[in-house]
């Protein structure tokens, strides 16, 4: 349990509580980059890991998002299906084309059919997160990505 000031926290609320003051991302130290397009998800994207204590990287286009993994080699990368010049599938099998370490990709769609998720599947991501995008998910699929990349402290 948690305390603060005049207020003691439940289990489960200490466990939101400590997700809140950044201690997850030193609990799964991850290098994240986000491949959106959309400047609202970006945002609301980015807000969420930045709570989770993370400092991330943006791109708004499969072409940048090539260049700053090729320049930086995140091991996570939140990618969008849909975006301009080259879509989250073109960019997943180009990124699973070079001889580099593999990050760990999970796909941000609003499509949220059962076969949109295996599309994303076969298409070479590890993952995937419908949209709307939710704490609770993020959090989730962020734990599964730790231990695959053996990123857990």
């Amino acid at each position: 349990m948690i305390s603060a000031p005049g207020k003691v926290f439940s289990a489960k609320e200490s466990s939101q509580v400590e997700i809140m003051m950044g201690t997850f991302a030193e609990d799964y130290p991850l290098d994240i980059l986000i491949a959106e397009d959309n400047f609202v998800n970006q945002k609301l994207i980015e807000r969420i890991l930045t709570k989770l204590g993370y400092q991330t990287e943006v791109a708004s286009d499969g072409i940048q998002a090539l260049n700053l993994f090729d320049k930086n080699k995140h091991n996570v990368i939140l990618m969008d299906i849909r975006m301009p010049q080259m879509d989250g599938f073109e960019t997943t099998r180009a990124i699973r084309h070079m001889e580099v370490e593999q990050p760990y990709i999970i796909a941000m769609t609003a499509n949220a059919m059962s076969n949109d998720r295996d599309e994303c599947l076969q298409n070479g991501m590890n993952d995937y997160i419908p949209k709307p995008i939710s704490l609770t998910d993020v959090i989730s699929k962020l734990k599964i990505a730790a231990e695959y990349c053996h990123c857990r402290k």
